[in-house]
This record gives C-alpha cells, structure tokens and sequence, in this order.
C-alpha cells in the first residue's frame, strides 16, 4: 500500500513533534539564521544539565514552519524537515487526516513542497 499525503497539515497542526539537536542546526542553516537568532525566535534553550538544545514547550503545534497555498499544507522547511516529520506516518500509524495505515515494510511516496 503506498502511501500519498493530501496535504491536509493535521499531522503540523495537532502533533507536537520532538526535534533532534541535529534538526534545530539543519533549519536554521537552512533560513539562514545564526543559531542563537532561531533558538530565541523558535523558542529553543540549551538545557544546562544535558547540554542538549530542546524547545520549552516539546509538544508545540501548531509547527511554526507550516504555511497553506491553495488550501494545501506546505513545510517552510521541507529539505530539512525533522527526522519525525520524514517518516510520518511511521508503520502501524494512521495518518491524522484519515489516510491508510502503512504496515510494516511497506513503501510509501513522498510528496513535495
């Protein structure tokens, strides 16, 4: 079963994603921001205890990079998405929008912004 997203944006809209230390440095490269500049503006801290980078509130929706055209869901960031954001849905995850479910080992295709 293949996978074809409707561009609906349920899953940026009512999913708080976790993003990856590596996710935080590949966008703001991307916007061409200075790190410092997007951890305030996105509302990222350095948590002193880990020294990891994590966002102040970790289930934050709706994401801030999503945006509409025509009525269809565009990610501001689609190169560098997060690696959550990549696999949605993952296998055994029914999309937010109601589309199939992948199983396990499925292929699915990928729709571009």
């Amino acid at each position: 079963m293949d996978f074809s997203c409707q561009r609906c944006g349920k899953c940026c809209r009512e999913i708080g994603i976790p993003w990856s230390e590596l996710d935080v440095h590949l966008v703001a490269a991307h916007l061409n921001m200075h790190l410092d500049d997007f951890l305030k503006l996105y509302g990222f801290q350095d948590n002193v205890y880990s020294g990891e980078i994590e966002h102040m509130d970790p289930g934050v929706t709706p994401c801030p990079f999503l945006k509409y055209d025509r009525e269809k869901a565009v990610c501001k960031i689609y190169p560098v998405r997060p690696w959550v954001c990549r696999g949605y849905p993952g296998p055994g995850m029914v999309c937010r929008g109601g589309q199939k479910k992948i199983e396990a080992g499925e292929q699915r295709e990928e729709v571009y912004s």
